[in-house]
């Protein structure tokens, strides 16, 4: 793993951009329990929405669509051409750096169906109301969406 060093051409303006998927039924928003081994994992066993970072040259749809299908086996039929919520979160300690910035774009998406095929990354899906949300162990960076998730924007 390289180093933590601090960069002088990006001074508090890195950001790693992650898109992640919002799939609503009846009010309730579908998370993935993740738990991903190694250097970058959380704590394991956290809720969190589908998706990850895009790779060089993806557009947002493009990545949701490859991380739903990597991480869940499943196949995407819609993702919409503009996110839905958007937020920042400063990451400490993470990817070998002290810091660094992540912007998370989420994206309202439609699978064929739910049969999912469990993975590391994927090992449960699950519908939460707004209230079960709240309660719920989530990774840090999925803090600000219980703030943001309201059932009424997807009516």
């Amino acid at each position: 793993m390289k180093a933590p060093q601090d960069s002088p051409d990006f001074p508090n303006a890195f950001y790693r951009v992650v898109t992640k998927g919002i799939c609503v039924r009846d009010g309730k928003i579908l998370m993935v329990k993740d738990f991903t081994p190694g250097p970058y994992a959380d704590a394991g066993g956290l809720w969190e929405l589908p998706g990850g970072g895009l790779d060089f040259g993806e557009n947002c749809q493009e990545a949701l669509k490859r991380e739903i299908q990597e991480e869940m086996g499943l196949e995407v039929t819609f993702v919409a051409e503009k996110p839905t919520y958007f937020w920042t979160y400063k990451r400490l300690n993470k990817r070998g750096m002290p810091w660094h910035y992540v912007f998370i774009l989420g994206f309202r998406f439609e699978v064929k169906d739910l049969n999912f095929t469990p993975t590391v990354e994927c090992q449960e899906i699950k519908f939460f109301s707004k209230e079960e949300l709240m309660d719920v162990s989530t990774g840090d960076q999925m803090e600000p969406l219980k703030k943001l998730f309201n059932p009424d924007d997807f009516v």
